[in-house]
């Protein structure tokens, strides 16, 4: 498969990359803040001879359905080896050494096959389609867009999603500032909030406090291609030497593992769309958030006032100084309490 390489010759992976251990389990790489030596990851698929997913001739069951409770859903399935008690988050992650990725799947590579060769199906066609739009439309180069999820490793289906990646702070903001303009090409559209009727369904499932009126105003905020009923996710994702946090730059300390609300203004949204999200605000306790759950990120911006409900921590600098609090929304502990939505 073109689109693999070994793990000696990954320099850095990214959010949303995609790698296979030496037992065939399926990760995907979660966030821009990544150790050296192992990989914040979460794991997706594993095998399976009743799982609904092919690749290769081989089935897989998927593991990871979204949401926090997914996350740790996968850690009793791992080796005691890919738990790791992380030094810069303070909590036990699923972290895997990089000595056991057997293969790494990069997605502008697997985009450019499409792109070259020709789509394979229908699913294939769409992602051809909509990057041709982005480049033509933006002028964003195809080297920075990449096809994500099941599609990257080529395990999809006629029903798989297409989850698509744009990279690069500039690009990134062009495509999100730009969403209306592809309303006016034949076939494309906007994805309507009725478009987002199961993902509503399935945020309020895992956060019982947001209602009706809450999830309505966070998902009227998501911009989404459709290619006449086919949607495409497009997330962004940081280039390397964009990155604002280093790993074990800042360590965070809870203050107390049960959440608490507060209500900021949103003052800087720059990586509010990036995973993890970070909100700079405007406060004189709080100095950010940040966000590891995905149905809170790329929504806020500069000037919206909100309730926070996270997790109180500590940002403790590399030289042992106190420099600030912040919320963190995605933790275990305060899993189905945790969210960020609209005040005014």
């Amino acid at each position: 498969m073109s689109t693999t390489k070994p793990a000696s010759r990954v320099a850095v992976m990214r959010d949303r990359d995609i790698f296979q251990d030496t037992d065939g389990r399926v990760f995907v790489v979660l966030g821009f803040i990544q150790p050296s030596d192992r990989v914040l990851s979460f794991l997706k698929y594993v095998r399976d001879s009743d799982g609904r997913w092919i690749s290769e001739g081989i089935r897989y069951r998927r593991m990871f359905w979204g949401g926090v409770d997914s996350v740790a859903e996968g850690m009793p399935q791992l080796p005691s080896s890919y738990t790791h008690a992380d030094p810069h988050f303070n909590t036990v992650l699923i972290e895997p050494p990089q000595t056991v990725v057997a293969r790494y799947f990069r997605p502008e590579e697997r985009l450019r096959e499409i792109v070259d060769k020709g789509p394979q199906d229908r699913l294939e066609a769409y992602v051809q389609q909509a990057s041709l739009a982005i480049h033509e439309v933006l002028g964003i180069p195809l080297e920075n867009l990449g096809v994500a999820g099941s599609i990257l490793w080529k395990a999809h289906n006629p029903k798989s999603d297409i989850n698509m990646n744009v990279y690069g702070l500039k690009h990134s903001e062009s495509l999100t500032g730009s969403y209306e303009r592809f309303s006016e090409l034949e076939g494309f559209r906007l994805r309507t909030l009725r478009d987002w009727r199961r993902a509503m369904q399935r945020v309020k499932s895992r956060v019982p406090a947001l209602s009706p009126e809450d999830l309505q105003r966070i998902f009227a905020r998501r911009r989404a291609l459709c290619i006449e009923e086919q949607c495409i996710g497009i997330t962004p994702v940081l280039l390397p030497e964009e990155v604002p946090i280093q790993y074990m730059s800042e360590t965070y300390h809870t203050v107390s593992d049960t959440p608490r609300q507060v209500q900021v203004r949103i003052e800087d949204d720059t990586y509010g769309r990036f995973s993890p999200a970070l909100y700079g605000l405007k406060s004189e306790d709080v100095e950010r958030i940040m966000v590891y759950d995905g149905a809170f990120s790329g929504i806020f911006k500069k000037g919206d006032m909100v309730e926070v409900s996270g997790t109180l921590q500590r940002i403790i600098s590399s030289d042992g100084k106190v420099t600030g609090l912040q919320m963190m929304v995605g933790t275990k502990s305060g899993s189905g309490q945790e969210y960020i939505r609209f005040k005014e």
